[in-house]
């Protein structure tokens, strides 16, 4: 029911998730079963959450409590259950606390609509491709890392997700050049963690679709670099942990110093300037929520197909992030013809 589901969404124009694990305080909650993402104009945003439950007994009222406290803990703008209860009390219940209710009646017209599989793999099938790899445990945790991905969406889209995103994205593009073998698997994983990234890159921009793109470059050079806190917020920790170094430590004014220069040093060779240029151009900005989209058709789509054939805005956000990476891209082109 959820891949039912989840193709009706993508069909409605929204970025769909399924299965996105809420993790709070390291403990796992609980999985959110579609994870949905709309753009309703520049500067206005929507994450709608869907509980679906395909059961004999479903207990729709108890999931209407259920993800609304789902909806406020991950700060999502709405949300919906899915339940084959087809009592109209439900739907009254649902409507008095603003939780859209899908019914028995509703569903049962999306059991008789087009099989969601015959073009797209299902989660099951996208992980399946995962474990088919022998080494992907010991070699990275392949598995692993998607999972943790998707619990960021979650969490936050901010540029904190997007740094851990371009971590892992990294780990991907690495693979698809060095694993022949594995290399649609690690690239499938690379388009999925690229859909992530533009999804909360469109998120951020909605703050700073005011300014031109010159400030803008700047603020998104600044997230990629420094976080959400921004260079002011990472200064204070550095100057409070700085300071405990300094005050405790033997010969600490010696290794304060050290440290802070070898914290800046480091900073400084981050080459972020490369995402603030190329985020922050109207053009990019205006596409990101399609790109993402198409990212995820790429990850997903049954008869794989590599960026090669995809839209001229996919293929220049994926050589943006191989050049902050300092990934060759002939390389990286040259393992999709080898493969």
């Amino acid at each position: 029911m959820e891949e039912l589901l989840r193709n009706y969404f993508l069909k409605a124009g929204y970025y769909v998730v399924r299965g996105v694990p809420f993790v709070y305080e390291g403990f796992d909650v609980t999985d959110i079963d579609l994870w949905l993402y709309s753009r309703t104009s520049s500067v206005s945003r929507e994450i709608t959450l869907v509980d679906a439950k395909n059961k004999k007994t479903p207990q729709a009222i108890e999931r209407i409590f259920w993800v609304q406290g789902l909806r406020i803990a991950t700060k999502a703008t709405s949300a919906i259950v899915a339940t084959t209860d087809k009592r109209q009390e439900v739907k009254d219940f649902g409507r008095d606390l603003g939780v859209l209710v899908l019914d028995g009646n509703f569903l049962g017209k999306l059991a008789n609509s087009d099989d969601p599989n015959a073009t797209r793999l299902s989660d099951e099938e996208f992980f399946a491709k995962i474990n088919e790899y022998a080494l992907s445990k010991l070699d990275g945790d392949w598995r692993g890392r998607i999972v943790f991905s998707k619990s960021l969406l979650a969490k936050s889209l901010s540029f904190d997700s997007c740094n851990e995103w371009l971590g892992q994205g990294r780990f991907f593009a690495e693979q698809s050049i060095t694993k022949e073998t594995q290399r649609e698997t690690a690239l499938r994983c690379l388009y999925m963690l690229c859909s992530f990234l533009a999804i909360a890159i469109d998120y951020c921009m909605k703050e700073l679709s005011f300014h031109d793109q010159a400030e803008r470059s700047v603020l998104i050079k600044d997230g990629f670099t420094y976080g959400s806190r921004g260079s002011s917020g990472l200064k204070k920790i550095l100057d409070i942990a700085i300071g405990l170094v300094k005050e405790h430590a033997n010969d600490g004014l010696a290794i304060s110093r050290q440290v802070r220069t070898s914290v800046e040093k480091q900073l400084a060779q981050l080459n972020t300037a490369i995402l603030g240029d190329f985020f922050s151009k109207n053009d990019v900005a205006r596409t990101l929520f399609s790109i993402a989209k198409e990212f995820e058709q790429l990850a997903m789509a049954r008869d794989f197909a590599s960026h090669e054939a995809a839209s001229t805005e996919l293929r220049s956000m994926l050589f943006c992030l191989l050049d902050y990476w300092s990934l060759d891209r002939v390389m990286f082109s040259k393992g999709l013809e080898n493969g």
